[in-house]
């Protein structure tokens, strides 16, 4: 009885989530669907349940909590949930390229990926040992370089990710693709932002971020 009664929950709350998020959106359509779901207790409960369900393609590399299982994947935890779905959109769309995440992003409805960016904001980041220390060098590049869009706590905004927390090896490589123009990123703002930088300045500002809470 019990079991059944948490199936009839369970459906509830997934047709209620399903309601608020209508199939043929734009992208901002569904930005702004989200930001009511958010708004809405029930709604954002029904969210996160789904998401916990259909994420579960997620857990394997960015790990049930979203505290990614390997360095060199970011992890998803306590990421803006915006940027989430924004990002789903590219991988979606070819303006970002990964084999894993553009086959993935292409398998996923609408409410689906609204679903699991709202998860995975929703839990939280654990600290876990870096390998690199954080310098006041890395700090002053930060509070130089980063801090306008990322924040000063580098937790980012919907526009840009949260980067506090990320694991160092996920931020030393993403930085120096930057440096070296990778084709996978190659319309990102940040090639011209770490343009004038050297390798080792982008070590120290990524053993600094990855030290933020």
């Amino acid at each position: 009885m019990k079991n059944r009664l948490l199936s009839v929950i369970g459906f509830c709350c997934s047709v209620l989530f399903a309601a608020a998020v209508q199939a043929g959106e734009s992208v901002e359509e569904l930005l702004q669907d989200m930001a009511k779901i958010q708004a809405d207790p029930k709604a954002h409960a029904a969210a996160i349940t789904q998401g916990q369900e259909r994420g579960i393609l997620c857990f394997s590399c960015h790990g049930e909590n979203g505290n990614s299982k390997r360095d060199y994947i970011p992890n998803l935890a306590s990421q803006n949930a915006a940027y989430l779905f924004t990002q789903f959109e590219h991988f979606g769309n070819g303006i970002r390229k990964d084999y894993v995440m553009s086959k993935l992003a292409k398998q996923l409805k609408d409410d689906e990926r609204v679903a699991i960016a709202l998860y995975f904001a929703d839990r939280e980041v654990k600290p876990r040992e870096q390998p690199k220390q954080p310098t006041a060098a890395g700090k002053d590049l930060y509070y130089s370089v980063c801090f306008a869009c990322h924040g000063e706590k580098g937790h980012g905004s919907k526009e840009y990710p949260r980067i506090a927390g990320q694991p160092y090896q996920f931020l030393e490589t993403t930085l120096l693709n930057f440096l070296h123009k990778n084709n996978d990123r190659a319309g990102s703002p940040m090639i011209a932002v770490v343009a004038n930088l050297k390798e080792e300045q982008l070590k120290e500002v990524a053993a600094y971020v990855s030290h933020m809470p």
